[in-house]
């Protein structure tokens, strides 16, 4: 095969073919130090595409390994305006694959290698470091970064000064950005840590660093520590999580980062929190997007929906730690259709405020839906918080999960009748919630029925949950009218008119996330919704098509 400005990459590939086929590959891409001859000669260009065969590893710790990449691959190659979410993405720079090249019996991810081997456990040392940074993968504004495999990142960092040791950073420019990267159908795994780390108060290992400066949209990506030491590597550390959909973040420590916008139908489960007890967001938003991002039709509302949170161990639950953190801008913010749930004794909203962040608070917030299980949420904030008076809550559906403490202004829909309180053994007794299956044992915190299919769903007509809410079609109506931004306007409004789709289904086999998970009931156009994630119904309509497809160079 040949591709109209592609260049084609592969371990049996030389620098001095012109790669430009599948026949005739280079065995480096540019940007990787070891890149030479006519594989040097090549400048990326908005518009290029580079493609890996599947299958096919590329070494990055191991010198005596080939092809080996001479150490990071960076990507210095300027700022393209045109590569855009949902708008022109012509000057996109592509890196990826074509799935119809690989090698072996059936096409594999291309894998990129520390070369360390897998530990679920620290360390004496690490067999392989990647020169001063141990940093595998930087990327720069305009290009789209597809469809690999990274592992065997060994951290050996003491100094909690230095900057952590990383799989993939990602560094635009400006406050709010003014290029956009992609990070898609990623699968991060394998990173391990040496004896000597675990004494660092820091996080030495991150998957997915930043400088909380352009914008990113990281979709259908797996971050699985299960085959990794998940206390020693934070799955993300200030990146933008500006479109952050369809994926799955599982045995690893906390993420944070900015610009949040568009946060949707992820999975974070079996989050660890041994290192920094008293700073272990499972998702941290220090600043949402304040509607002046780069790129971003003005003033549209951030959201944050069908997305499900659970199994946090106990040593999460330590020190006062937040599941989910945002910092609400002048833009209005809607939630809904979210679970959680076995986290243990922490508080799942926190709104952030002056004096310590910047935010303004001001826009309102719209909490609807959600179902929260043995926790608390934020309808009271403290005096350093402005968050209340903004805040509108109704159709919770909430499992021992009483409103937040505070002296600060209550949130609008306190004492509403459509938020459904009851306690475990209620749960349990409506085949809500079961006493087995806890990862979290902390207070005593139940877990979801089933729990790997839909959790806390009503199951039956008679449940408390069912028609019990109020109709907020007019919601769904608000987000439609932003047509200026599909993500919004069109995906957002969809899912609002559903109950939750249960995030995405994860296939462990072929470590890829299959889009929706379950089959939404369509909430009635008029008439009582349900309270809670879930619209209980023995058939409903259809979910709405997907409305973010991408095509991409092959």
């Amino acid at each position: 095969m040949t591709g109209n400005n592609c260049y084609f990459i592969a371990a049996n590939g030389s620098d001095s073919n012109n790669g430009t086929s599948e026949s005739t590959p280079w065995l480096h891409a540019p940007g990787m130090p070891n890149c030479t001859g006519n594989c040097a000669a090549v400048t990326p260009a908005p518009g290029n595409g580079f493609v890996f065969r599947g299958g096919d590893s590329w070494h990055f710790g191991n010198r005596s390994a080939s092809p080996y990449t001479g150490g990071t691959w960076s990507w210095p190659w300027g700022q393209y305006q045109n590569c855009n979410f949902q708008a022109t993405m012509t000057g996109c720079i592509y890196f990826g694959v074509d799935t119809s090249w690989y090698t072996g019996t059936s096409w594999q991810r291309p894998i990129l290698t520390a070369d360390n081997p897998l530990s679920t456990s620290l360390v004496a040392s690490c067999s392989y470091t990647i020169g001063s940074s141990n940093q595998m993968v930087i990327i720069g504004p305009g290009t789209i970064f597809d469809n690999f495999e990274m592992t065997g990142l060994c951290t050996n960092d003491t100094n909690p000064a230095n900057a952590a040791d990383t799989y993939i950073v990602y560094y635009g420019t400006g406050n709010g950005g003014t290029g956009t990267a992609f990070i898609q159908n990623l699968y991060a795994h394998g990173w391990t840590a040496t004896t000597a780390t675990s004494n660092n108060s820091s996080l030495a290992c991150v998957v997915i660093g930043g400088g909380n400066n352009g914008l990113q949209v990281i979709d259908h990506i797996v971050i699985d520590g299960s085959d990794s030491n998940p206390t020693v590597c934070a799955w993300g550390t200030f990146p933008s999580f500006y479109h952050f959909r369809d994926s799955i973040v599982r045995y690893a420590t906390q993420g944070v980062g900015q610009w949040c916008h568009d946060i949707h139908d992820n999975i974070f489960e079996f989050m660890q929190n041994p290192y920094v007890p008293t700073h272990g967001n499972i998702l941290e938003c220090n600043d949402d997007s304040n509607g002046t991002a780069a790129y971003q039709p003005q003033n549209t509302p951030n959201v944050f929906y069908n997305n499900i949170i659970r199994h946090a161990t106990n040593a999460f639950s330590q020190g006062g730690q937040v599941t989910l953190w945002f910092c609400p801008e002048n833009v209005p913010e809607y939630w809904f259709n979210n679970i959680i749930y076995d986290v243990g004794d922490s508080n799942f909203w926190d709104i952030a405020g002056p004096p310590i962040y910047g935010c303004s608070n001001t826009g309102k917030q719209y909490m609807f839906n959600n179902t929260l299980v043995d926790g608390t949420q934020p309808c009271y904030n403290s005096t350093t918080n402005i968050g209340g008076q903004y805040l509108y809550v109704s159709n919770e559906h909430l499992i021992n999960s009483p409103y937040g403490q505070g002296t600060g202004a209550p949130c609008n829909g306190l004492n509403d009748p459509s938020n459904i309180a009851m306690s475990d053994a209620t749960a349990i007794s409506q085949g809500y919630g079961t006493n087995t299956g806890r990862l979290n044992t902390q207070n005593n915190s139940i877990n979801c029925a089933n729990d790997g299919t839909t959790p806390c769903a009503p199951t039956s007509s008679t449940n408390s949950t069912v028609a019990a809410g109020t109709n907020h079609q007019s919601y769904c109506t608000i987000l439609a009218s932003y047509s200026s931004e599909y993500a919004i306007g069109t995906d957002a409004a969809n899912a609002c008119k559903y109950g939750t789709t249960d995030g995405c289904a994860y296939n462990t086999t072929t470590h890829t996330m299959v889009c929706p998970a379950e089959a939404s009931v369509a909430r009635p156009a008029s008439g009582p919704w349900d309270s809670g994630a879930y619209e209980y119904a023995s058939s409903g309509d259809p979910p709405a098509p997907p409305s973010n497809l991408q095509a991409l160079p092959q």
